[in-house]
């Protein structure tokens, strides 16, 4: 399935609801926000220094759902992480046209409907079919299953986000969890992961400090 790392996650942090659930919680909000980070750093976009978030170019075209983001780190450019994350994660003006940009491609591109929820405050609720997530886990499940094989970087800053989100355990068995966990510390001495464990860290170090 030809999507991206916050799409993917978009998508898996969904409920029977829809999307919703994302919009009104601060922790999946921060997530949305670190799976866009990931997206953009392993894609050599930004960089994250031990002070700030780097601008390397301008966002191709095939990231347009990620320009609300890009602005935004554009504008802070500079400043600290934990400065652009506290942003995206607690000011919900900031994040729901975020939200909306990443809700909106998935509509042109997977089947996922679009609705809007809400009396007076209403906010748009993207519901993606249960088959689209579950071809997704499928995936998922046969990359880190594979024996001899290695979880791809995307994979991987899929699981860790949906991890911090607390969703990886509603798709995976405990016995998965322990062969995902198995596979990554197989391969963490690996020069492909040295950038992503870095880059995990010092983003769910900002989160937790956020939620705390």
């Amino acid at each position: 399935m030809n999507l991206n790392i916050p799409q993917k996650y978009f998508i898996l942090s969904c409920n029977e609801k829809g999307s919703v659930r994302i919009f009104k919680n601060t922790r999946r909000r921060a997530y949305l926000a670190e799976s866009s980070f990931f997206d953009l750093a392993l894609n050599d976009i930004i960089d994250l220094t031990d002070n700030s978030v780097i601008i390397n170019k301008v966002l191709p075209d095939d990231k347009e759902y990620l320009n609300e983001f890009f602005q935004i780190i554009n504008k802070n450019q500079g400043r600290s992480v934990t400065h652009v994350l506290r942003a995206m994660a607690t000011k919900e003006n900031i994040t729901k046209q975020i939200y909306n940009e990443i809700g909106d491609s998935l509509v042109d591109k997977v089947d996922v409907t679009k609705a809007v929820t809400g009396v007076v405050f209403k906010t748009n609720n993207y519901l993606p079919d249960h088959r689209v997530k579950e071809d997704l886990v499928s995936d998922v499940r046969k990359e880190f299953l594979n024996s001899g094989s290695k979880v791809s970087p995307e994979t991987f800053a899929l699981l860790a986000t949906l991890y911090g989100s607390h969703d990886l355990k509603t798709y995976f068995t405990p016995f998965e969890l322990k062969q995902l966990k198995t596979n990554i510390e197989e391969n963490q001495d690996d020069p492909t992961y040295e950038k992503l464990f870095e880059l995990s860290k010092r983003l769910n170090r900002v989160i937790l400090t956020l939620l705390s």
